[in-house]
């Protein structure tokens, strides 16, 4: 998969969906589930990228599944990947050598903020510039020094808890490092409060791009696709 930056992309480019959970997972529903769904609304190119760890030892057969189902889907291009969370600032990925040899897409993500003790930080006692900032540099190790494909929900995790936008000044920067290293940003849908300003500074900077939903129902599928679409559509 070679990524694109945000300017390049073509009406084509948005008819993807490129972050889904199934119930081996987080998700809902089956491969085939998925398929038969992506397949109706008119997708293009699925990923299904489940959550894995170093220990992981289901994935391997995970991943014929997919392939093999995907065979009877011929107008849809699959593929198998994984999203994988950082474990320190550095970059270190939760992930094998195994798995990631079998991915065609890896995603890594910040879902939680480790400390160093081992463990993990209490997000409840840090305050918002703290919260924020933690996020940030686990998410720039990601980028900057990571093997992935794709910076998954960038300031996600800041969004969800504390319920507003994360700092443009930090998504700003993430995306002037993915700009020169070619480490998509993920444009996400399930985790954005403020669409518009995302997309603004995509506008400005440039960044590569990825487009996921964060499926984890039928439902969802194709989501971040249809909004990209609508935002394209309103500027017409």
């Amino acid at each position: 998969m070679q990524p694109k930056r945000y300017l390049e992309l073509t009406a084509d480019d948005l008819n993807v969906e490129y972050q889904v959970h199934t119930k081996q997972t987080d998700g809902q529903y089956t491969i085939t589930e998925i398929l038969e769904t992506a397949q109706a609304r008119g997708l293009a190119a699925i990923a299904f990228t489940e959550h894995v760890r170093k220990d992981t030892t289901w994935f391997p057969k995970f991943a014929a599944d997919v392939r093999a189902a995907a065979q009877n889907y011929r107008n849809l291009v699959v593929y198998v990947g994984c999203e994988a969370k950082a474990l320190d600032t550095g970059g270190t990925l939760d992930i094998s050598d195994d798995i990631r040899a079998r991915c065609d897409l890896v995603l890594g993500s910040v879902h939680r903020f480790p400390a160093e003790n081992g463990g993990y930080m209490d997000w409840d006692q840090l305050e918002d510039a703290a919260f924020a900032r933690v996020e940030y540099e686990l998410a720039l190790g990601l980028l900057q020094y990571a093997r992935i494909d794709v910076l998954a929900h960038p300031g996600g995790m800041y969004e969800r808890r504390r319920k507003q936008p994360f700092p443009e000044a930090y998504l700003r920067s993430m995306m002037m490092v993915s700009a020169n290293t070619a480490v998509a940003i993920e444009i996400n849908t399930s985790y954005l409060r403020d669409v518009d300003g995302f997309l603004k500074l995509c506008t400005e900077v440039n960044p590569y791009v990825s487009i996921g939903s964060d499926a984890h129902t039928l439902e969802a599928i194709g989501q971040c696709r249809d909004v990209l679409r609508s935002e394209r559509a309103g500027r017409v």
